[in-house]
C-alpha cells in the first residue's frame, strides 16, 4: 500500500512540475467554456522582444504578446480582446510589434492601465479603440531618452587605459570607457529625435490627434489618470471589470464569459504565488541597446 502511495505522489509530483516548467516557458490561457467570449491579455513588467527571466524578475516577451493577440484574433468565439497594462514600458521594437498587432486587429480593443501605462507601455495602448485607467494611473511619458555612463574620467584616476581598436569611426559610439564628442552626441540625439517623432505620430494617430496637440504631450511628463482623461490620452476613468463590460458591450454579447491569457512567470513567482517584481520606476520606458556588443553601453529610452 505504502509503494502505491509513493508511486501516486511521486506521478503527481512529475505532472506538477511539468506544468510548472511549461507555464514558466510558455504561459498558457485558462478557458474551459463554450459560447462567446472576451480575451484578457496581461502585458506587465518591461516589454521586450524575446522576453526572459531570472530570478527576481521576468520581462514580457512582445513576441508572446503579438501571439495572443493573433491567438485572439483568430478564435471565433473571442468577440472582443482586454489588454490589461501595468508597465512603464520597454524596448523600442518590442513595444512596436504589439502596437503594430493591435492596428491589425479587426475586433474591438480596450486597453486598461492600472498602476503604470507609460512609454512604450502607452504607444500599445494608444493603438485600443479605447483606454480605460484609474484616477491616479501613470499615464503618458511620451519622449525618448539615451542614457549613458561614461568612466572615462574614472579610469584615468586609476591609471587604466582605453585602446581604442576600431575600423570605423563610430563603432564604439557610446562606449563608456571614452568621452563622447560633440559629433557622437549629435548623431546620437538625431536618432532619438527620430524615435520621438515616429512615437508621436503613432500616438497622434491612435489617439486622433493632431501632431501639435501631442507633441505638447510629449516632453517626457506623466499624468495621473485623471489628467489623462482632459487632456485625451484615454477615454474613461474606470478598472478592469468596467474595461471588460465594456468590452462585453461592444461586442454584442451580454453575459459572454473570459478568457485569461496567462502571462509567462519567473521561477520565483511560480514558489511565491505569483509575486511582482517590477524593478523599474518612473522615467524609465522603452529601452533598446544602441550598440549590440555592449548591452551595459548607451540605452535608448522614452
Amino acid at each position: 500500500m505504502n509503494k502505491f502511495l509513493h508511486a501516486i505522489f511521486f506521478i503527481l509530483f512529475l505532472w506538477l512540475l511539468s506544468f510548472g516548467i511549461a507555464t514558466f516557458f510558455f504561459g498558457s490561457s485558462t478557458d474551459i467554456s463554450i459560447g462567446d467570449k472576451i480575451a484578457v491579455i496581461p502585458i506587465k513588467g518591461m516589454i521586450t522582444l524575446e522576453g526572459g527571466s531570472s530570478l527576481l524578475t521576468t520581462t514580457t516577451s512582445g513576441t508572446e504578446i503579438v501571439a495572443k493577440i493573433k491567438d485572439a484574433q483568430d478564435d471565433n468565439q473571442i468577440k472582443a480582446i482586454v489588454l490589461e497594462i501595468n508597465s512603464g514600458g520597454g524596448t523600442v521594437l518590442g513595444s512596436k510589434i504589439v502596437a503594430d498587432a493591435i492596428k491589425e486587429t479587426e475586433k474591438p480593443v480596450i486597453a486598461v492601465i492600472s498602476e503604470y501605462g507609460a512609454s512604450g507601455a502607452y504607444w500599445i495602448a494608444s493603438q485600443a479603440d479605447l483606454i480605460y485607467a484609474d484616477d491616479l494611473s501613470f499615464v503618458g511619458s511620451i519622449s525618448v531618452l539615451g542614457s549613458h555612463l561614461e568612466f572615462s574620467g574614472l579610469l584615468e584616476d586609476y591609471n587604466v587605459t582605453y585602446r581604442r581598436l576600431v575600423t570605423g569611426e563610430y563603432k564604439d559610439i557610446g562606449s563608456p570607457y571614452k568621452e563622447m564628442s560633440i559629433q557622437e552626441e549629435f548623431l546620437i540625439q538625431e536618432r532619438l529625435q527620430g524615435i520621438h517623432d515616429y512615437f508621436v505620430q503613432e500616438v497622434a494617430t491612435g489617439r486622433n490627434l493632431t501632431i501639435e496637440q501631442t507633441n505638447e504631450l510629449a516632453d517626457g511628463l506623466f499624468y495621473l489618470g485623471y489628467e489623462a482623461k482632459e487632456l485625451k490620452l484615454i477615454d474613461e476613468l474606470g478598472d478592469r471589470e468596467d474595461a471588460i463590460e465594456k468590452a462585453k458591450q461592444l461586442a454584442g454579447i451580454g453575459n459572454g464569459a473570459v478568457k485569461e491569457y496567462q502571462e509567462k512567470e519567473s521561477f520565483l513567482d511560480l514558489i511565491q504565488g505569483y509575486t511582482s517584481h517590477m524593478s523599474f520606476f518612473i522615467g524609465q520606458g522603452i529601452g533598446s541597446v544602441l550598440v549590440s556588443q555592449n548591452s551595459e553601453d548607451l540605452q535608448i529610452r522614452t
